[in-house]
């Protein structure tokens, strides 16, 4: 009986080798380098065969395989969060012959594709609030907060800051920014940027569903003064603070810094000087003028140029028609293509007198704002696919009650309290801040 069971034994170790896969030992493998031609890690590479096997790139995108002799097609395909915006990407190789006196290396020409922004807007702070004893109106303590709207990490460099040209939605001068009803830049495909812009010293990192907070003015604890406003002082935030921007063209007002220090006190010193965003002036003031009622507010990136480059050429500064070519009147052109986000905020006190400035192609809507009482502009959540994350099971906040009047958040979801519970928001973004965007009664940071 001994003997029989060896042999048994034997027998089925026989057979498990002569009926194993092809990544086993019985057949002879060979070594394949497969290579993007743009760097990307984590991208899921497909040889498909007579079997078909699939690797993920390292860090130099790189994908390695053991796979036996044969010819294949080779492919893959993914999107990666690149420049503030969603990128898809895919590449295919159409037959590959592995074997002996092969190269067994192939680099995928990556195709790219750009599609939805996943850097937003999500929270714009410009209105102020009133003082404590409720004399006056406290407005130096503006914000803007950006938001990753994604699973993936995405930096952009040279991400800037700039608004549309008129500075409130309700001015009387807009006229002459219209012909026959259509804005007079729009065929042009560029935004006027007005008066200046602001810019990120280096490129920014946001991670998924994760929001960087810009203070525009008073970067400081302003709840020392005003009990209702917003404690800037976090090292993790940025600041519009250059004071020391001095153009070539010295002999233009233009040409200093924005350097009213009502507007700029010296930052909170737990800020570091690396969250200092930059300033280029080419407009007439001592503050970047975001209006405390309507701005057209919006965020770009420069391509093939930096910030600096551009909006110091005078080959690209515009003036309305009609209007005199002085730096109280000047903007310089934004092309369509750099613009990642924008929200069109209309006066809700004079909403008969505000016009739009941005084109459907930035934002097809508006959102009405309340200023002086401490609201916020908010973005409204997307239910489903905030829904639809698994991870968010047990997290989700409901009953959302901080909208104003009937302008609250349709989904019903209290996203800043559910933040706090660990889940992840994702946010509306049809480009229409009609539907996209809600008076909040309070700026988020203060909860």
């Amino acid at each position: 009986m001994k003997k029989i069971s060896i042999f048994l034994l034997a027998a089925v170790a026989l057979c498990l080798t002569a009926c194993t896969s092809d990544d086993d030992a019985g057949v002879e493998l060979f070594d394949v380098s497969i290579s993007l031609s743009k760097t990307i890690q984590d991208a899921e590479v497909t040889m498909k065969g007579a079997s078909t096997y699939t690797q993920k790139t390292d860090e130099q995108g790189v994908a390695r395989f053991a796979v036996p002799a044969g010819n294949y097609e080779v492919s893959t395909t993914g999107h990666i969060a690149q420049d503030g915006r969603r990128v898809n990407y895919n590449a295919v190789i159409g037959q590959m012959s592995v074997g002996q006196h092969q190269a067994n290396a192939a680099t995928l020409d990556i195709k790219e594709s750009e599609g939805e922004a996943v850097i937003i807007i999500k929270e714009v702070y410009n209105g102020g609030v009133m003082l404590d004893d409720g004399s006056k109106n406290f407005m130096y303590d503006k914000c803007i907060i950006l938001y990753n709207n994604s699973d993936m990490a995405c930096t952009t460099e040279n991400l800037c800051f700039g608004f549309a040209p008129q500075y409130n939605a309700e001015a009387n001068n807009q006229s002459n920014m219209y012909d026959n009803g259509k804005l007079v830049f729009e065929d042009e495909k560029f935004v006027p940027a007005l008066m200046g812009i602001w810019y990120f010293q280096q490129p920014l990192t946001i991670e998924p569903y994760s929001q960087v907070v810009v203070n525009v003015h008073g970067a400081i604890d302003n709840t020392l003064t005003v009990s209702n406003s917003v404690n800037y002082a976090n090292s993790d935030y940025y600041c519009m603070y250059d004071p020391d921007y001095v153009t070539a063209d010295v002999a233009s007002q233009s040409a200093v810094s924005f350097n009213n220090t009502s507007y700029y006190p010296a930052p909170a010193e737990v800020i570091p000087t690396s969250h200092y965003l930059k300033t280029i002036k080419y407009g007439q003031g001592n503050a970047w003028s975001l209006s405390t009622t309507s701005p057209a507010l919006f965020i770009f990136q420069t391509k093939g140029t930096t910030p600096k480059a551009w909006f110091e050429d005078t080959a690209n500064y515009w003036y309305s028609p009609g209007s005199a070519t002085t730096p109280v009147f000047r903007s310089v052109k934004v092309p369509y293509e750099w613009v990642i986000d924008g929200v069109e905020v209309f006066n809700k006190a004079k909403l008969s007198a505000c016009q739009k400035r941005f084109p459907a192609d930035i934002d097809a809507g508006s959102v009405a704002l309340t200023n002086q009482l401490g609201h916020t502009l908010y973005r409204n959540v997307d239910k489903q696919a905030t829904e639809g994350l698994p991870e968010n099971e047990g997290k989700l906040v409901y009953h959302y009650a901080l909208g104003v009047d009937n302008s609250t958040d349709p989904s019903g979801i209290d996203a800043e309290a559910s933040i706090k519970k660990g889940a992840h928001i994702v946010y509306q973004d049809t480009n229409n801040s009609t539907n996209d965007f809600h008076e909040r009664s309070s700026c988020s940071l203060r909860n």
